[in-house]
């Protein structure tokens, strides 16, 4: 054999290059998952664990991630860690609202899985995550323009009448002559019934008696109807000779 190729082979041989084995990719996310579910089905659930741990952390996307929680789920269901494992059942489904367990399961861990399932399918049909590409609301969208003022009257729009206050004294005088006259004709009804009396009466001592009350009463009656008449007038008089100060009253125009 020649030489040179005996020379060439040794030098291969002797290279780090050759000598050693080349090293291996990092671990991918299904090489992970394949480890976790080898480390199950052997009832290594600490393992697992770890090998999901490992594979959430090289995951993609949402898809790869609900992976990861659903199988992480099903593993601490096996724990007896029921509330964990609820909770990893949750975060799988919302984010993969269609995984399923990997594995066959017991009836009860079944039944927790699809009750997981169904509320999340109410929460995403009351509140629907939007999909990736969606295009992002707009945070400056512009305010509604605030409302009209008030309508304020101007000056030349506002008129002041004034307005006459009610007097005090005609009323005063008026209220007085209408009790004066009520008393009077009082008085007066009285009067004539004696003298009806006094014209019924046979003895002449009873007749002078109800003539002298009537003419008592008539007196009476003829004093107060007066008094009542000059309340009466000077309430007519004092109404038109009032000047009262006006008590100002605004009103607007339209």
């Amino acid at each position: 054999m020649d030489l040179r190729i005996v020379l060439g082979l040794t030098l291969m041989l002797v290279s780090p290059a050759w000598s050693q084995p080349a090293a291996s990719a990092g671990p991918d996310f299904q090489v992970r998952m394949s480890a976790a579910s080898h480390a199950y089905e052997e009832l290594d659930y600490e393992r697992a664990l770890e090998q999901l741990d490992a594979a959430k952390a090289v995951a993609r996307d949402d898809r790869e991630r609900g992976r990861v929680a659903t199988f992480r789920g099903l593993v601490l269901a096996d724990l007896g860690r029921r509330q964990e494992a609820l909770t990893a059942f949750k975060e799988g489904l919302s984010l993969l609202p269609d995984a399923s367990l990997p594995v066959k399961v017991s009836p009860k861990v079944s039944r927790d899985f699809e009750e997981v399932r169904r509320t999340v399918q109410r929460d995403l049909a009351r509140s629907p995550r939007p999909p990736p590409d969606a295009p992002r609301a707009m945070t400056d969208a512009p305010s509604e323009p605030p409302p009209p003022p008030a309508f304020v009257p101007s000056a030349a729009q506002a008129e002041v009448h004034p307005a006459r206050s009610m007097p005090v004294l005609p009323l005063a005088l008026v209220g007085g002559g209408v009790v004066l006259g009520s008393v009077g004709g009082f008085f007066g009804l009285k009067s004539r019934s004696n003298v009806n009396a006094a014209r019924d009466d046979v003895f002449y001592s009873d007749r002078t008696a109800h003539l002298d009350s009537a003419r008592g009463q008539a007196l009476v009656a003829n004093v107060l109807l007066g008094a009542a008449v000059t309340a009466a007038a000077g309430a007519a008089v004092t109404w038109f000779l009032t000047d009262d100060p006006p008590s100002p009253r605004t009103e607007v125009s339209p």
